[in-house]
């Protein structure tokens, strides 16, 4: 996925891109991010690690979307100026973080392989408070019960996914942390491939503290 369309501000959400989007050959499911959804998009050096990945064990999913960690479900309408200022209110009442991912964990029988995500509770407690602004899609499956992840698999390509896949991803895989310093909005594009459109940055660190 790329970082945004070219010549767009990361701070300004373009118009014609959501006006731009076909969705005649979407799959219902697609249709529901046609205004995008909140991520936590890891920095590059994670990124390829994660990409080269999912581009061997599930090349579909990767087609749709790199590496990234879902925060939010799909927004409900395109937000205006006055509720773009709401969420950058709330993003900011958190702090930079470190995240740990690892140990890879599957929900099998459900064909997914993914990245543990630490700490859940506080990726958690970020999903709740921008749920609670009303502009996001809460009758989706999954809005109570979500685990923090970053997806490997989740079986879109010819490869089965199998305990005995994840085992041998298991013995090969380790894990690594880096810092969540800013949310990321991705918006789909007429391919459904989802791009960067807006970054949310969270409340810097105070350097006065341990970390």
């Amino acid at each position: 996925m790329g970082d945004g369309v070219v010549g767009i501000s990361n701070n300004v959400v373009a118009d014609f891109y959501y006006q731009g989007v076909s969705m005649e050959e979407w799959d219902e499911w697609q249709k529901v991010y046609t205004y995008g959804t909140i991520v936590l998009w890891p920095p590059e050096p994670v990124r390829d690690v994660v990409n080269r990945l999912r581009h061997e064990y599930d090349p579909v999913s990767q087609s749709f979307c790199g590496a990234h960690i879902t925060l939010t479900q799909p927004f409900l309408r395109q937000p205006s100026s006055n509720e773009w200022d709401k969420l950058s209110e709330v993003v900011s009442g958190f702090e930079s973080f470190e995240i740990r991912y690892g140990p890879i964990n599957t929900f099998l029988p459900y064909p997914c392989i993914w990245y543990e995500i630490h700490p859940s509770e506080l990726v958690l407690a970020i999903r709740q408070a921008l749920h609670a602004t009303g502009m996001f899609n809460l009758d989706l499956p999954h809005t109570d019960d979500f685990i923090p992840h970053m997806t490997i698999t989740e079986g879109q390509s010819d490869l089965k996914v199998t305990e005995d896949l994840f085992r041998k991803l298991r013995d090969e895989i380790s894990g690594g942390t880096f810092i969540c310093s800013e949310l990321a909005l991705v918006v789909p594009d007429h391919h459904f491939h989802f791009g960067i459109q807006r970054r949310l940055p969270l409340r810097k660190w105070n350097t006065g503290m341990q970390k």
